[in-house]
């Protein structure tokens, strides 16, 4: 219609902008190939993590599959998980963000918005697809390593008790005590209560398939940073990301 001479509307932006959206979703990982029917995909060690993903590691609860979840790796709830409190020091040449609680090392969670105290430290379980590409983990990138991020799950008591931030990999500024933590897991997620026990091989299964099984090496980033154009028809200067330097955008 717009090249017949119709006017392009609203509903036209939001079409387009679905359907860059759409060349985005990387879901093409070994876990979908071995789905489709593809038995060599998956590694024998992803498919023994798989099996402790959807069974006695029990992950599968909250990092859902099915239903609402989309195959997205998670049900998209909020939950108390435990996860170290950690923040910056509220000031000039410090942090921007005024914490909650007392002592401004609390990050409240959902209750920020609903107002509500039961929903105190409570976030969004993460989708896990691609979780091998992150440079941090959970809501305020508390952990740097996957495998430390998926030990958390595993005894969260323990994790808290021995976290370290200069260990578990933080920038100097989120190094500073964290915040307290006996309320945090006053409030855990049941799920998470009591410890599970993996054998060293076992934990390296289930490491296996959350960070190679889950992978789509289309979403690299050198795949992306082709994706940054030169320049754009606005004649506006196109953004500039740190870890993409210019000679590997796109030409067009």
């Amino acid at each position: 219609s717009v090249a017949a001479g119709a006017p392009i509307d609203f509903s036209m932006f939001g079409r387009a902008i679905a359907e860059f959206e759409f060349t985005l979703v990387f879901a093409n990982a070994p876990v979908d190939r071995y789905a489709r029917g593809d038995k060599s995909a998956m590694s024998d060690s992803q498919k023994r993590g798989a099996m402790i993903f959807l069974g006695k590691g029990n992950c599968v609860q909250c990092h859902a599959v099915a239903g609402q979840s989309n195959e997205m790796f998670s049900d998209f709830q909020m939950h108390v998980i435990g996860v170290p409190q950690i923040a910056p020091a509220f000031g000039v040449g410090k942090g921007d963000v005024i914490f909650d609680g007392p002592g401004r090392n609390e990050d409240f969670g959902l209750e920020q918005l609903t107002g509500n105290s039961a929903d105190r430290y409570k976030f969004r379980s993460s989708p896990l697809r691609n979780a091998a590409l992150q440079p941090a983990f959970f809501h305020n990138g508390a952990f740097t390593r996957l495998e430390d991020a998926i030990r958390h799950h595993l005894d969260v008591a323990r994790s808290v008790r021995d976290y370290d931030p200069i260990s578990a990999g933080l920038a100097n500024d989120l190094t500073l005590p964290i915040g307290p933590m006996a309320p945090v897991l006053a409030r855990l997620d049941p799920l998470l209560a009591t410890p599970l026990e993996l054998r060293p091989d076992e934990f390296r299964d289930l490491v296996a398939f959350v960070r190679d099984g889950l992978l789509d090496d289309r979403a690299r980033r050198e795949n992306l940073c082709r994706l940054v154009p030169r320049s754009v028809p606005s004649g506006f200067t196109v953004l500039q990301f740190e870890r993409c330097p210019a000679r590997e955008r796109d030409e067009d």
